[in-house]
């Protein structure tokens, strides 16, 4: 029953990915019917799916500890699902920015409530393995949405606008907010065919509040900056680079949707494919001592990754861009394994609910908002150019990345000595 659970929400997870990022594939039809900037559209992409999604986190993690995982699970699946669809009837940038916002407020109960019943569904000896494999398919579903949205996208705008019965006239990128929105509706009654797992303990969060948690976190401040500065910029310049590579490839190279989506999602999922290895050798050198094996792994990765990212987009041949945006990412997802994981080492027991919900905050806050937000405002602001989104990718490999890199370095000496303490 444990991996029909595993199953369900995987497919769950791909689904909430397409109605988060199915935007990234339609941003030129949406600017030219909307007016917008790229700075609007990084808003759109990033603070306001971010804020909720992030806010919701805590009181969601409170109403896990109490009420049914599974109701809170459909709630949260009809609530987005709803919303992405609202999204086809926005006619003006506010609007748009709320339905963006509902969507955020129901993944971020999905994905808090996810963690939650996939750790209840296994003995503590395989929930790692459940995890990183859920994990691995939500990074891998950002190539799936790609590679099947590209040509829906492509599809629908070929046959222009339309009148849709209750909705009247609509524009393709409207329509399909619809299409891929409404399913979720139904598929939201997935949840319930799986039993509500047993709860191991109950948590402390609902009694003793953060105080605690932050006093462990202000103990250690180098690895909690690490923790949650670093893991959230890298986070950050992973998903400006997801969302952004499309329009760059329009703008620059002049590509299709329906062709960056098949060749991105691919790239994305096979460098996705790669994050077991990541695993691996930090486990090995774990194992063999190395007890900040965790953040010199992330920081080796992202020095490697840094010198792709920035090629991608000064070579002039644009299947050169896509290979290089394979080697890149297929490095900086190494990050999006070890930053819960590390959480989990480094946390006594008793605090690791109330660190991880911080975790999930702040690093939502940063990777998120601050990642399309960034690109956009030196696109706009900046570099004055749309077509130099390119540039503006780059800016932020050298401005966030690397410093990235050296907070993991700084926080390395922290590691080692907060896990050379026993553990209460």
């Amino acid at each position: 029953m444990g991996w029909l659970t595993v199953a369900i929400l995987f497919l769950l997870y791909i689904l909430s990915l397409t109605d988060r990022n199915i935007m990234a594939l339609m941003v030129g039809p949406i600017k030219a019917d909307l007016k917008l900037s790229d700075l609007q559209i990084s808003l759109l992409q990033g603070p306001a799916f971010a804020i909720l999604f992030c806010i919701c986190a805590l009181p969601v993690g409170m109403a896990l500890d109490r009420y049914s995982r599974r109701l809170i699970l459909y709630i949260s699946v009809t609530v987005w699902s709803i919303s992405a669809a609202s999204c086809g009837l926005a006619s003006s940038f506010m609007m748009l920015f709320v339905a963006r916002a509902g969507v955020g407020a129901g993944e971020s109960g999905f994905g808090t409530g996810s963690y939650s019943v996939v750790g209840d569904s296994f003995p503590p000896h395989r929930v790692s393995l459940a995890m990183s494999i859920f994990i691995m398919g939500g990074v891998m579903g950002s190539g799936i949405v790609l590679l099947v949205g590209g040509p829906i996208v492509a599809a629908v705008m070929a046959g222009g606008p339309s009148v849709w019965p209750v909705f009247g006239p609509l524009q393709p990128w409207q329509e399909v907010f619809i299409i891929t929105g409404t399913p979720g509706l139904l598929l939201a009654f997935l949840v319930f065919l799986f039993r509500e797992p047993p709860r191991r303990r109950k948590s402390a969060t609902g009694h003793k509040g953060y105080g605690e948690a932050a006093a462990f976190l202000a103990a250690r401040k180098p690895l909690a900056v690490a923790m949650f500065a670093g893991f959230g910029m890298a986070q950050a310049v992973t998903i400006g680079f997801q969302l952004w590579t499309p329009s760059y490839l329009v703008r620059v190279h002049d590509w299709a949707p329906g062709r960056i989506g098949v060749v991105l999602g691919i790239t994305q999922i096979g460098a996705a494919a790669l994050m077991p290895v990541h695993g691996w050798i930090v486990d090995t050198l774990f194992r063999r001592g190395r007890r900040d094996a965790h953040l010199f792994w992330a920081m080796t990765t992202l020095l490697l990754a840094a010198p792709f990212g920035i090629a991608a987009f000064l070579v002039a041949d644009p299947w050169i861009t896509v290979a290089c945006y394979g080697a890149f990412m297929a490095l900086i997802l190494s990050t999006a394994g070890l930053g819960p994981s590390i959480v989990q080492v480094v946390t006594p027991p008793l605090l690791r609910g109330r660190v991880s919900a911080l975790y999930v905050l702040v690093t939502g806050i940063i990777a998120l908002a601050g990642g399309p937000v960034l690109v956009g405002l030196i696109t706009d602001l900046v570099l004055g150019d749309e077509k130099r989104v390119g540039t503006s990718l780059i800016l932020i490999v050298i401005a966030v990345l690397l410093p990235a890199a050296l907070l993991f370095r700084l926080g390395g000496a922290t590691m080692r000595r907060s896990l050379a303490t026993p553990q209460g």
